[in-house]
């Protein structure tokens, strides 16, 4: 599995990469619920009917919790909270919740550590983090000459 990018050449005037080349991810179209409740059936015991009623349920409860001010974390995918954007004041007494102006959900991605096999000198373990979600990601060109492909198949991590 790779992902496909394309190349795309910067065109604002007056920036400092200008006429630099950069890569951009293409997407190769959406996959829904369905899609996904059906792909779950084929490597479980679980019918696709079973699957869509769990995540049905899974979006329900999420909602609450988000919005009892709780985060939601869901291993192998990350964590969910919600997040505001509100007017400033001057005093503390001052804010209310009419200032809050907006709503977002923060989403962060779970992430794990890939130590090297190096320790350093204070006798730690080195290496990076990796994110869950895109450990052994990898990326190719996409051919723009090879038509989409709209249907969904099934692909095994």
């Amino acid at each position: 599995m790779s992902i496909r990018y394309k190349k795309q050449q910067n065109k604002i005037t007056g920036a400092k990469s200008f006429g630099k080349w950069y890569g951009r991810a293409v997407s190769l179209g959406r996959i829904t619920m369905e899609n996904l409740a059906e792909e779950i059936s084929h490597s479980t015991t679980v019918t696709q009917a079973d699957i869509l009623a769990v995540l049905n349920e899974l979006s329900h409860y999420m909602k609450g919790h988000l919005q009892n001010s709780q985060t939601v974390v869901l291993d192998g995918i990350g964590a969910f909270q919600v997040g505001i954007k509100s007017s400033p004041v001057d005093k503390e007494n001052d804010f209310t919740s009419n200032n809050i102006k907006s709503y977002h959900i923060l989403y962060k991605p779970e992430v794990k550590f890939v130590a090297n096999g190096i320790i350093t000198a204070k006798g730690h373990r080195s290496g990076h983090f990796v994110k869950t979600l895109l450990d052994g990601i990898t990326a190719e060109e996409f051919d723009k000459n090879k038509k989409k492909d709209s249907t969904t198949t099934t692909t095994q991590p």
